[in-house]
């Protein structure tokens, strides 16, 4: 496990997790885990998920309505999270910790359309993710964060409880995924990526490359430097793909990949 990345804040009673480690060879361990996190923040909103080196994440459990798990986790699971901050970051790095959203996310993350749609027009605040390895290539990610403004806690304060709280937590999900007899999908069972076919029959490989970058909320100047080209270039390859594409616009870009695969009504 890396240092911490926030100071560690001790709760005032360690008894939500004494009463989750009673859990731990128990079916109710997952939606117990959401419990410690309503106990020190009541109306915190969180989703549990797999997260696999292949195929999409898998929804384990989670407090959101009716409503929201269908305009929010639906569409997670099935191509939003190929635009995650959290679930690229675990990509790239599989390092277990606490990260807040803003942390994991690119600079011109929040002037995205993935971020209207997301996170502003479905009103969800302050997300935070940690990751807890089960092996090399899988993990347990716990997203949480709040669908009102206010009034909830600082970010920095929920950080600092769950940074404290890490350590005991990664070794209750240790034991519970030794212990337990969940299986996910086989890799077979798994829908192939997006990443790999959005825009695949009109765009060039680079081409595409820039469209991902744009749709995770890259801003230009970050785009040119991830690729090793200039400014110019990334205007170049913007133009021609919206062309290509037969759009003009981010926005337009962002609602095809949202209509792509999707089922038709």
């Amino acid at each position: 496990m890396q240092p911490p990345r926030h100071p560690a804040k001790p709760p005032l009673s360690l008894a939500p997790v004494a009463k989750l480690a009673g859990l731990v060879r128990s079916p109710d361990f997952l939606d117990g885990l959401g419990e410690v996190l309503a106990a020190y923040f009541p109306g915190i909103s969180h989703a549990v998920f797999h997260f696999s080196a292949q195929g999409r994440p898998t929804i384990l459990a989670h407090n959101l309505d009716a409503m929201r798990h269908q305009r929010v986790l639906v569409p997670y699971v099935e191509r939003m999270y190929l635009l995650d901050p959290i679930f690229q970051h675990w990509e790239r790095h599989r390092a277990s910790g606490v990260w807040s959203l803003d942390e994991l996310a690119p600079s011109g993350f929040r002037d995205s359309d993935y971020f209207a749609t997301y996170y502003r027009e479905l009103g969800l605040h302050d997300e935070a993710g940690a990751f807890f390895p089960l092996t090399e290539q899988e993990c347990l990610s716990l997203s949480f964060g709040f669908y009102r403004p206010s009034p909830t806690p600082a970010p920095e304060e929920v950080l600092a409880v769950l940074t404290y709280l890490f350590p005991l937590l990664e070794s209750l999900i240790g034991q519970f995924w030794l212990a337990s007899s969940l299986h996910m999908p086989n890799d077979d069972d798994q829908a192939p990526s997006q990443l790999q076919d959005f825009g695949r029959d009109v765009l060039s490989d680079r081409e595409r490359e820039v469209a991902w970058l744009i749709l995770r909320g890259h801003s230009s100047p970050e785009i040119a430097r991830q690729l090793g080209i200039t400014q110019g270039t990334v205007k170049n390859h913007r133009k021609r793909l919206y062309t290509r594409l037969n759009i003009s616009s981010q926005a337009e870009l962002f609602r095809q990949f949202m209509l792509f695969q999707q089922p038709p009504a």
